[in-house]
This record gives C-alpha cells, structure tokens and sequence, in this order.
C-alpha cells in the first residue's frame, strides 16, 4: 500500500509522444449535455474541466467531438469539422494549459449512435442497427468510409492547430462508427470492411494511419478500446491481444482500456454500485505485455489509492477517472498531499451525472453541488457569522451544515434519530448500495473539522426552536412513506417497505407482496431475498428451505423508470433471475392482509391472493411541520429536499448548499 503518495508512480511524469503529462492520471470523457449548437465549447462546459485542470489532473478529455457535424452525437455535439472553430477551441486548450494540464479531444464520428434520424437523416453505420432512439443506421458505402478517413485527419489537424496535447479515437463498446465496425455485435458487412477480425479492423486502422499523416510525427494518439465486450459474439480479451499490437504499428501512442457494449453491457462501461471496483484492470494488464506503448485503465476507478497501487505494481501505467473528478475536482491535489479523508468520495451510484431527467437535464454530482456551475459558489468566508440550526442530518441536513459551518456560521443539528442518514440508512441496507455510506461518512468528518455541534434524539418543534433562537433556521425534516387512499388501508395494518428496511419487520420466509416499483420496492425485494434464512437448525432434522416469495406490483410500464440503467438493468435482471413475479401495469385497487387486487392494463380485474405479508413501497410524501410557522419569528428559514418534495437525495443536498450559501 502507498504511503506517501508524493513518491508514488502515479504521480510520477510520463511522456506520450511529445506531451509530458505531470502525472497518471487522466478525465475520462463524459457526456456533459452542457455543449452549444454551434459546435463550439461553451465556457460553462470549459469551466468543468479546467476546474480539474487547477485541481491537479494530468491531463483532461473532452467527450465527442465530432468530424461531421451533419451526424451529430446525443443533443448539441462539439465539433472540430471545419478551421473556423480551431480559434475557440485554441482559448480552450490555452485555459486547460494555464490551468497546469493538457487538454485532449476524444474525435468521434457518432455513426449509428447519431441523432441525425430525428431530421430525417439516416444514421451511418457498418450494418443496419437499431439505435436507441429506434433509428435504423444505414449501411456506409466504401466511397463515404473513404470520405469519413479523411474527415478524421482534418479534425485532429485542427486539434493539433489549436494547441491540443494529442486526441483520442474511441473504438470501444460497439458504439459509434469505429466500434461498431470492429465489434461483430454490430457488422454484418461481406465486404473488405466485415467478416474477419482483421477486416472489421480495417476502418480503424485507417483512420489511425490517417490521423498519423495530417499531424506532427510525435503528436500522441490516444485510443480507447474495449479489452472485453463481455457478451457472446462479441470482441473477446484474445481479440484485442492480438490486435493492440497493430494499432501500436499503426501509429499510437497510447492505449485506453474499456469494457462492455452501449447496449447489451451498458453496467460495464459505466460501472456502478453492483459492480467491483476496477473492473477493467485485468484486461489492460494483459494488453499491456503485449504493445511497447502506455497502456491506461478507465472503469470504476474510484479510489486514488487503488489507482496508485495497480500502476505502482506495474499492471497499469495510468488510469482515466470521471466521476470521481466531478466528486471533487481537487482530487489529484488533495492525494498528492496525502490528505485523503479531505476527498469527496464518488459513490459510483449512477445518479445525476448519469441519469438525465426534467428536472435535472445536465451533468451534475449529488456530492458536488458546484457541478456545472465551477465558480459561482466562491469558497469564502461569510459577510456575517450566524446562530444557524439544521433540523435533520439527512444528507440535505448534512451538507447545509457543512456548507454553513465551513463558511464560519456558528451550527448546530437537530436529529430526531440517534444516527445521521436519514432516508439513505434505507437505501444502503439493499446489496451494492454500500457505496454510499462513503457521502455520510465523508460530511461527518467535515462537519466535525468545521465545528458542527450535533444533538440526536433531539425532535425540532416550533417552542424548542423559540427557545434555542437561532438567525437561521434549515428545515430538513426529510419525507415519510406514502400511504395512498387504497381500499382496505383502513381496515388492515398497513405494513411500509421503509419499516422492513429499518429492521422493524423481520420476514424470514413466506410469500411476500411488495406494492410499488421504484427503489424503495426494488431494494426492499432485494433485501427479502438476500436476507432469507432457514427456519431453524435442529437436532437430528432437516432445518426448512426459508425461502421468500416475492411478488410486486407496478402501476408504470416498468420498474425503476427513473433509474440509470447500469443500475436499473442488472437490478430487474437480478430480481427477474430469482423468480420475482414482476406485474407491471398493474393498478392497486384494494387490498386486505394477505390479498391485493389489481387493475391490468386492458381493464380487467384480478386478486392476488395469499401472501403472508403485503408491505408498501409506493414511495414518500414531504414532511415539514416547522418551517411556515417559524418564519413569523425566525428571520430566516429554509425548506430543503424532501421536507418541500420528496426527490432523489441529490436534490437535498443542492437545497441544502444553496440554502447555506444564502445565509
């Protein structure tokens, strides 16, 4: 294990071509949904990554930029298809530069993945694909191919005018024009292009040959690759064995190494909270002994101390990491000087810098409020130094009083409970989810840095709030379970999936009714079928099975609407395998102590019968009982996260930033 990591080889230099990078570790490419229509790079989209240039990264990749504008990626694509975009992105690279990086493009052609087919535009592709927007790509011809190889020379012409470290080619994960030509998952062609492992390469290898003859002789090339697509029929490790050595030939300088497919393995390349950590290690240090060039790791690399000691050890020469720097840009800076508790942890849990929705349609970290907005939130002390009180230590609660104690107002919590957590005591019962203990454990050590006074079992009421006569009051109260108006809630105990969660309800064995879809109900089925024990162990008898039957019921289409799909997939698929019997669009019309009735999509009726427990997982109402009446006497009061609405924790901890920068 490193000890000082100022002696450790990852943060050693290393020279790729001629760009000395100062250390090993690299910002993997992220969609970020903050780019412009015109192709150019926004400052707000800039400001995200020079932020982890000044934090101390190594050297940074902007996600998807493309050579063909016409084939746009997802939404608004950057672009480096034409010399009147070299200037602003020169400023680009000139800011990353100043900021004591390098800046590298990942240059793609999005290929079947376009989103063209919304204007009418046939996606490109190897082969005819379906895309997840349900667009049908169309077979390139061999004269387009041809056109497309060059467009790739002029980009990274372009990218080395501007003042670039290198670029990145992507040929992994099936995805996009140059993985997809390589994975058999995705072409079918008879021509020189399909069949072989050689041929399906042959795209590729000209675009990299390309790329060599429109830049300088040492300009690094970057290229990522899948080391495993990891499903059958797809490229394997041996693949790729025999093929890195060729693209090494081919003029690379460095190799980048993935996992999985876009579509059939999305839970491999972005790596969440059921996968272990450094997935993809294996397979680059395999490649490795094969090629004479930098071989780097990507994939769930969320501890800088693993990081350190696979390079260290000589599996890897560097690692790429993208969450984890949104977590906190100051990650590289922070271990450097072995200051490693004073990291904010990623808990790799798939949340807002992964699923976008309405409310939240651009990149963001639940952790790191400050995503997407670098330099709004000034790290400086308050005007004033306030009396403050938080009601809740959820995670809103917690991350006000960090943020207001750090600013130099004077904090105090409430906690009805005994423990931090709130809510998130919940959801880190269910199997993978312990990650996320990591954000808790993580603002109790600030808030203890930061002089935070905490009384647990301690309700807040409006006359203990008149008493204490706090300047500002933080009304994080949280959320309770929701108990919709069914038939037969009054007549017969309503048992909640929160209760069973908290260890209230012990269920052992037997048939079990989960109501609801959402996470709550899908951890809680997980729970069950962990937790199934046997009923006894006897003298000189067979102990029973303790088996659990689950049954649940989903009003929507679907389980887990509102869930990445790294985490959705392998969860459904994991409660699917177990024998859960999943109804969905199922309507709850009534239900007893061991019936429900349901509704089915076509109108008709049907009771499930039998079960020995039937708990409600239907989600949480808001719960605020404090802050309308303590504004007629408290200057200021603020609602945050589910004590206004419940929502995903990330919003909590938004609010509560928010709420304590105001103060």
């Amino acid at each position: 294990m490193i000890t000082d990591m100022k002696n450790s080889k990852l943060f050693s230099p290393i020279q790729i071509g001629r760009t000395t990078l100062k250390n090993r570790v690299a910002m993997a490419p992220m969609s970020m949904d903050y780019e412009a229509a015109d192709g150019s790079v926004p400052k707000k989209l800039a400001d995200i990554f020079v932020r982890r240039a000044e934090g101390g990264t190594g050297y940074i990749v902007i996600d998807a930029v493309t050579v063909d504008s016409k084939y746009p990626y997802m939404g608004n694509t950057t672009s480096l298809d034409k010399d009147s975009l070299v200037p602003q992105f020169k400023q680009f690279a000139e800011r990353v530069r100043e900021a004591g990086s390098v800046l590298i493009p990942q240059i793609i052609h999005a290929g079947p993945e376009s989103i063209c087919g919304y204007r009418k535009i046939a996606p490109l592709g190897p082969s005819a694909n379906v895309n997840a927007n349900c667009h049908v790509s169309r077979p390139v011809t061999v004269k387009e191919i041809q056109k497309i190889v060059k467009q790739y020379g002029q980009a990274a012409r372009r990218a080395e005018e501007a003042g670039c470290g290198g670029v990145s080619l992507h040929c992994a994960h099936a995805y996009m024009l140059p993985g997809s030509f390589l994975s058999p998952l995705r072409n079918k062609r008879m021509d020189e292009y399909g069949g072989g492992l050689d041929n399906r390469a042959r795209f590729i290898l000209e675009v990299i040959e390309e790329v060599r003859k429109n830049v300088s002789r040492d300009f690094p090339i970057f290229l990522r690759i899948s080391g495993d697509e990891r499903m059958i029929g797809g490229n394997s490790l041996e693949d790729m064995l025999y093929l890195a050595p060729k693209f090494e030939a081919a003029g690379v300088d460095m190799l980048e190494v993935s996992g999985g497919t876009q579509y059939e393995g999305l839970e491999h390349i972005i790596p969440c909270q059921n996968k272990s950590i450094g997935v993809n290690v294996y397979e680059a240090s395999e490649i490795k002994k094969v090629v004479n060039i930098p071989v780097f790791v990507v994939g769930k690399i969320n501890d800088i101390r693993y990081a350190a000691d696979i390079v260290e050890r000589g599996l890897v020469d560097g690692v790429s990491m993208g969450r984890p720097l949104l977590a906190d840009p100051d990650l590289c800076k922070k271990a450097y000087e072995n200051r490693f508790d004073d990291i904010t942890p990623c808990a790799s849990c798939g949340g807002s810098c992964i699923t976008r929705s309405e409310a939240s349609p651009q990149c963001r970290c639940h952790i790191n409020p400050r995503v997407g907005r670098e330099y709004d939130f000034p790290e400086v002390p308050a005007e004033k130094s306030k009396k403050v009180l938080v009601v809740g230590a959820g995670p809103g609660g917690m991350m006000a009083a960090v943020t207001a104690a750090e600013r130099g107002h004077q904090v105090t919590v409430w906690e009805a409970d005994k423990k931090i957590g709130g809510q998130l005591n919940l959801a880190v019962v269910a199997p993978g989810k312990q990650e996320m203990t990591k954000w808790m454990v993580h603002l109790n050590y600030r808030a203890k840095k930061a002089g935070v006074t905490f009384e647990f079992g301690k309700t807040g009421t409006v006359e203990a709030v008149r008493e204490f006569a706090p300047d500002a009051v933080i009304v994080a109260t949280g959320a309770r379970p929701l108990i919709p108006p069914i038939k037969g809630t009054q007549d017969y105990p309503v048992r909640t999936a929160h209760d069973f969660l908290r260890g209230k309800i012990v269920i052992p064995r037997g048939r079990v009714c989960v109501l609801g879809g959402g996470a709550v109900a899908c951890e809680t089925a997980e729970v069950l079928l962990e937790n199934a024990r046997p009923n006894s162990f006897t003298r000189g008898f067979e102990a029973s099975i303790g088996d659990v039957e689950v049954t649940m019921v989903e009003m929507l289409p679907q389980l887990l609407t509102n869930v990445c799909a790294p985490n959705r997939t392998p969860m459904v698929r994991k409660l699917k395998s177990k024998g859960v019997d999943i109804n969905v669009n199922s309507k709850i019309l009534e239900v007893t102590d061991h019936d429900v009735k349901v509704q089915r999509a076509d109108g008709t009726e049907e009771w499930l019968r039998g079960f020995d427990y039937v708990l409600f997982g239907l989600g949480s109402r808001n719960y605020d009982p404090l802050s309308e009446e303590l504004k007629t006497f408290i200057p200021e009061v603020y609602a945050i996260g589910d004590a206004v609405r419940a929502r995903q924790a990330s919003f909590a901890m938004w609010e509560g930033f928010e709420a304590a920068y105001k103060l």
